[in-house]
């Protein structure tokens, strides 16, 4: 007999037994964890924790006529297809872990407060600065039409504190010294040399009235401050006058003027330069503006990047950053870099350096080297529109 048989019994299954880690491995374990655990708190209050250091780092080549807008009947607008390019520089606060990747990066400048800003007031040398890009935008309208003969004039404006010399600013300066009492960015109203006050709504004024006072005579000035929301509350200082280290014959307040003319025109031109600062964008500027009322194209195909300041003379002046504003214009593709001659060989070699053969730069002197220039790397002669 054939007998059949089957197994009946029931599968276990076993779950998989865990092993607890040994005493020797968790105190191996324990300074790891400690060590990952202080890393990340480090890193993460390096991100927040405030510090006095402030970065001079690439910013960016940026097309003027993007930002150029030009309003008038009486005058036609070329639009160029490739255009000027204006340069700037990064100048940010930065935090611990920032500073430590500026200090390893060669193109970055770590400064403190007082190397970025001198007195160490950023909030009041950033009013400054805005008030220098105001001033190099009037300048390089101005020179603009002024070379393609339309009728542009200056008008004066008012008598602004622009910042002290320090060979009549001493740190035993008198305590009525201007450096004492007065503040960049401050605006003199009034002055009263013992004769009552008169008013200052041009700077000459003040040139006016101190041909009549002495080295030692005390000058009672109204003065609108500068604040971080803007003007503040009139108020009133003595300052004490002194003798022109320079010319005997001449009495000063103490202080350097800021540029604060306006240029008149016949027509309407604005640049939008946001919370752009400083004056090393007036020689683009104007060129950019010159390219848009004239017919052809200024810039070759290889395009152009340009940086430094306008004198109302045509004449170009030095800029900071010149190595770090390289390596921008490096960053966005352009084949020639615009600069001021008068920024000196070094730093000119220690820019041209820096980009390699990427980027030839073309140092200039003055607006008629930089229109020669630009005609001789490909761009078009200038034709000055007809009126």
């Amino acid at each position: 007999m054939e007998i059949s048989v089957s197994d009946t019994q029931t599968e276990k299954v076993l779950a998989p037994q865990v092993v607890a880690p040994s005493l020797r491995a968790q105190v191996v374990a324990i300074p790891f964890v400690t060590v990952a655990f202080l890393l990340i708190v480090t890193i993460l209050i390096a991100m927040v924790w405030p510090l006095q250091r402030y970065e001079t780092a690439p910013g960016r080549a940026t097309l003027v006529g993007s930002r150029l807008s030009i309003d008038g009947s009486q005058v036609v607008v070329y639009r160029p297809e490739r255009g000027v390019r204006f340069v700037t520089a990064l100048g940010t606060q930065l935090n611990p872990l920032q500073a430590f990747m500026g200090w390893a990066d060669p193109f970055v400048n770590v400064l403190t407060c007082e190397e970025r800003f001198g007195d160490c007031n950023p909030i009041q040398s950033r009013e400054v600065q805005l008030g220098a890009m105001a001033n190099a935008k009037e300048i390089a309208v101005y020179i603009a039409l002024s070379y393609l003969g339309f009728a542009a004039t200056f008008q004066e404006g008012p008598a602004q504190v622009a910042g002290f010399d320090a060979s009549v600013c001493p740190d035993d300066a008198p305590q009525q010294r201007a450096c004492k009492v007065l503040a960049v960015g401050d605006v003199i109203t009034s002055i009263d040399i013992g004769d009552g006050p008169i008013e200052v709504s041009v700077i000459t004024t003040l040139s006016e009235v101190l041909k009549n006072a002495k080295s030692g005579d005390i000058a009672i000035l109204e003065v609108i401050p500068l604040t971080s929301d803007g003007p503040g509350t009139l108020k009133s200082v003595e300052v004490e006058l002194l003798q022109s280290p320079d010319d005997a014959t001449r009495t000063l307040i103490g202080f350097s003027a800021r540029d604060t003319r306006t240029v008149q025109l016949p027509f309407t031109v604005n640049f939008e330069t946001d919370e752009i600062g400083g004056p090393s964008a007036g020689l683009s500027f104007t060129l950019a503006l010159i390219d848009n009322l004239t017919q052809g194209e200024l810039v070759p195909p290889q395009g152009v990047a340009v940086t430094g300041t306008i004198e109302d003379d045509g004449t170009v002046g030095a800029i900071g950053a010149l190595v770090q504003k390289s390596i921008a214009v490096k960053k966005s593709g352009v084949k020639y870099f615009l600069v001021p001659t008068a920024q000196g060989p070094d730093d000119i070699a220690a820019a041209q350096a820096a980009v390699g053969a990427a980027v030839k730069i073309l140092p200039v002197a003055t607006l008629d080297e930089a229109l020669t220039t630009l005609i001789e790397i490909g761009g078009d002669q200038v034709i000055a529109p007809v009126k």
